[in-house]
């Protein structure tokens, strides 16, 4: 999922990049090392657990080009428009307000830039036992009227597979101008 992630972005020298909810901080990892071998980009993590923020504070000491923040989606601490690219990998399931965090993600991404949200549709979540509880199912259209509802257009969708999920999904979508 990750990877997949990481290809859709399709980074450049000079990108602002959030990632929502890093988790363990794999892509973040991958994403800060090309932005170092960059010019000039910044990174930019975002995770609702205070203890994976210290934990990718501590893994990523030193990185003057990495800003981490721990809070919601709801309510990204970052100017309007002042984020290039934004992905999430598997932790929409756990936005409190899905509406509310695509529309904060619209606002911080400017007009023309792209969000990737990468995640296991309903369908795959189903087969597993433990996804019965305290997960959010998506469908691909729900993500879809989320992301066109909050002002991103030309979305196009790419599959993965896995050992598990078996079968995961990329979003991804550009930014096409401000809701107001």
């Amino acid at each position: 999922m990750n990877r997949l992630t990481f290809d859709e972005l399709r980074l450049q020298p000079e990108d602002r990049v959030l990632e929502v909810g890093f988790g363990g901080g794999e892509l973040l990892g991958w994403i800060l090392g090309w932005i170092l071998g960059a010019t000039s980009g910044q990174v930019v993590g975002l995770d609702v657990s205070e203890a994976m923020v210290e934990r990718a504070r501590r893994r990523f000491s030193g990185e003057g080009r990495l800003r981490l923040f721990q809070g919601s989606v709801e309510a990204v601490p970052l100017p309007t428009a002042s984020i290039d690219k934004a992905c999430s990998v598997n932790n929409i399931y756990f936005w409190p307000d899905p509406e509310a965090g695509m529309a904060e993600l619209a606002r911080v991404i400017r007009p023309g830039g792209n969000l990737a949200i990468c995640f296991e549709p309903a369908e795959e979540l189903r087969k597993w036992p433990g996804h019965r509880f305290g997960f959010r199912v998506y469908s691909q259209d729900e993500v879809t009227s989320l992301m066109e509802a909050a002002g991103f257009g030309a979305i196009h969708a790419a599959f993965g597979t896995g050992r598990k999920p078996d079968r995961f999904l990329l979003l991804s979508g550009t930014r096409l101008g401000f809701n107001g």
